[in-house]
């Protein structure tokens, strides 16, 4: 199969109509279902200097099935490409599920150990069929699959949580806030919101949100607001996130850098005179958390 550069794709996808478009596609998991299935990764943490697009499914070897009818659109075997390209994944497989109302709609599959016959002779592929097994090619911390979904009409990388069964994880508990930080000029300190601190300007306040399934996951949270004396600063959602202003923005507009300074959330500039920060964060299961801190900021 002829290859052709990941990025020359996503040059022919980011052409595509301009016009938004709702979600539509429904798809079946990527894996074996026979359990229920632990997340380690979902759609729209930070990753230092991007957004994750995508949920990692971890493990070695976990059988990896086509959710829909396809066609294979672009493979790339790591031990033959230098530089672990596309962006470090390793053995990655693309298929297209063919038009619908948000365009072609494609799913990408990163990190595989190895892929099936079918998908080595470019076989069509039906729903369910085996297309490979998750590995740790590429840039990995260890062995699982990437799993993500495009859709070349919008131009937008969708959360796959929204596109299939919530049977298969579990999700019990809601986000929380671990700590709390301020982007000083030449650092970034922590605070304790609910003691007196000090502030000599409006510097910004971010907060370590995390969800938790059933145990010990760190996810990222499914959407989150901020009120400082009860008006509307921020307001995210992650379902997707859209290629705007040669950039990867939220569907709300925030580039990675207005929702994340490394792996913390961004809350609001200008507290140091407020009195209340309100702040809710919801998962994909509707586990909401929300709190009201008043703050006792001192100003010089």
């Amino acid at each position: 199969m002829q290859k052709i550069p990941f990025l020359i794709l996503f040059t022919f996808a980011l052409a595509a109509a301009d016009a938004p478009a709702p979600v539509s596609a429904e798809f079946d998991w990527p894996v074996e279902k026979e359990k229920k299935y632990q997340i380690s990764s979902t759609f729209g943490e930070s990753r230092i200097d991007h957004f994750h697009n995508g949920i990692d499914l971890p493990g070695e070897g976990i059988k990896v099935l086509a959710p829909r009818d396809s066609r294979i659109l672009y493979r790339i075997n790591a031990e033959i490409t230098p530089g672990e390209m596309p962006f470090g994944g390793g053995n990655t497989l693309i298929l297209d599920h063919g038009a619908s109302a948000a365009g072609n709609t494609w799913t990408g599959y990163m990190h595989l150990n190895a892929v099936s016959d079918a998908v080595l002779k470019n076989a069509p592929l039906a729903r369910g069929e085996k297309i490979g097994s998750s590995g740790n090619t590429g840039h990995s911390g260890g062995a699982h699959l990437h799993f993500f979904v495009y859709q070349t009409g919008e131009r937008a990388v969708v959360n796959p949580l929204l596109l299939m069964s919530d049977a298969y994880y579990r999700d019990k508990k809601p986000p929380e806030i671990k700590e709390w930080g301020v982007l000083l000029t030449e650092k970034f300190a922590s605070v304790n919101p609910e003691k007196p601190f000090r502030l000599s300007s409006d510097f910004p306040v971010y907060a370590l949100l995390q969800d938790h399934g059933v145990g010990a996951e760190r996810w990222g949270v499914y959407d989150y607001r901020v009120l400082l004396d009860d008006k509307p600063v921020i307001s995210a959602t992650f379902d997707k996130i859209l290629f705007r202003n040669d950039s990867w923005r939220l569907a709300s507009g925030q580039a990675f850098e207005e929702i994340f300074y490394r792996n913390q959330y961004s809350l609001t500039t200008g507290v140091r005179k407020a009195k209340r920060l309100s702040i809710e964060a919801r998962d994909l299961k509707n586990n909401v958390f929300r709190k009201t801190f008043d703050l006792k900021i001192q100003q010089n």
